[in-house]
């Protein structure tokens, strides 16, 4: 009995770990761009033959997009778990028309790189040295530039951790939902344990797709999870155990950032928890930190075209603030609040509770 007890604890692990990866990826690949493009002795890169909008830094593809009229921002943004960078593209049409230029990384393990035994595995802690290099790089580069890291879910993690490490790197953080605490743990590792002898192959069964009703409640996103063969969607129990340890310390590096941040929440999220999310944003220390929360918001904000027109106006507003203008000590800002029931005006209450330092 005690060896089935610990047999069937060992299951539970190995699931819960793999689907709170799934949990916060909430989203399938984009379009793969292959490697074909010759890489150059730029730092920057080379553009890729078959994608214009992919620029090849060594052997990696990334996202680049450059605005007509240069505003001297540039933005490296980083995708949450089961994206890949062209999950910002949407997003980078907009920042590109408001004279911001940027990057979206690959996180290694994903993207079309991922045939690469160096990047065939989730990696966090070797990708925030991957963007680190490529900050050093901008700098260089574009010296007269400001520079921000954007990140969701993961890569709100990502971004947090970095710019903590690199603060002369940095002039700046947008983090969206960032991963630290997850909701429904436990109700989803035991309908993993099911569908671990129950549902054989790669198609998720029972716990699959609750994870896919908490991260949307988008019937056509949930679809193409299901049916799009390019999704990485599993981690190994390796990969998964070094995802919880890496985000699990979310906060303790969060309690490091004196840059201006922006953290962006929506309020109906059923992944990462928002309570968690407010009590991340009263834990910095940065003079200059806003918490922008999204009445209408589910888990994805920034990626995969999910902002609102207000999300946009208020992102690009704050990126494009002098540091002068961004020096407080906590604004709460919310929008899409209008119709909210009962019930989410008291979350939102909650929420704003707990983002305020006690006294």
């Amino acid at each position: 009995m005690e060896n089935q007890a610990k047999a069937i604890r060992a299951v539970c692990w190995t699931l819960l770990c793999v689907l709170i990866a799934l949990s916060l990826g909430s989203a399938a690949l984009s379009e793969e761009c292959p490697v074909t493009g010759a890489p150059s002795s730029s730092p920057i890169g080379a553009r890729c033959s078959e994608d214009p909008a992919c620029v090849v830094v060594g052997e990696t593809h990334m996202l680049e997009w450059k605005s007509a009229a240069p505003a001297k921002i540039v933005v490296v943004c980083i995708h949450g778990l089961g994206l890949c960078a062209k999950a910002y593209k949407p997003l980078a049409r907009e920042l590109s028309a408001a004279g911001i230029d940027g990057f979206a990384v690959n996180v290694r393990g994903f993207g079309p790189d991922r045939d690469q035994p160096e990047r065939a595995k989730l990696d966090c802690v070797e990708t925030a040295g991957d963007v680190t290099r490529l900050l050093t790089s901008i700098h260089r580069e574009r010296p007269d530039y400001r520079v921000l890291l954007i990140g969701e879910s993961m890569g709100g993690a990502l971004s947090i951790r970095i710019a903590a490490e690199n603060p002369a790197l940095v002039d700046g953080v947008v983090c969206s939902a960032p991963a630290w605490k997850l909701l429904k743990m436990r109700q989803t590792a035991v309908k993993g344990v099911f569908e671990l002898f129950l549902f054989s192959g790669s198609h998720p069964g029972p716990a699959g797709r609750a994870v896919m009703h908490q991260a949307t409640s988008d019937p056509e996103l949930g679809k193409h999870w299901l049916s799009d063969p390019s999704h990485k969607l599993k981690l190994t129990l390796k990969e998964a155990t070094s995802f919880l340890r890496f985000i699990s310390k979310t906060d303790s590096y969060a309690k490091k950032l004196t840059k201006p941040v922006l953290v962006v929440q929506g309020l109906n999220d059923h992944l990462v928890s928002p309570k968690a999310v407010a009590k991340l944003v009263r834990d910095i220390p940065s003079d200059a930190k806003t918490f922008l929360i999204d009445g209408k918001g589910e888990h994805l904000v920034l990626e995969e075209g999910k902002f609102s027109p207000p999300v946009i106006e208020k992102l690009i507003d704050w990126i494009k603030a002098a540091p002068a203008e961004q020096s407080k000590p906590l604004a709460i800002e919310v929008i899409g609040d209008q119709e909210l029931s009962i019930q989410e005006r008291r979350r939102l209450t909650k929420i704003k509770q707990v983002c305020r330092p006690a006294r």
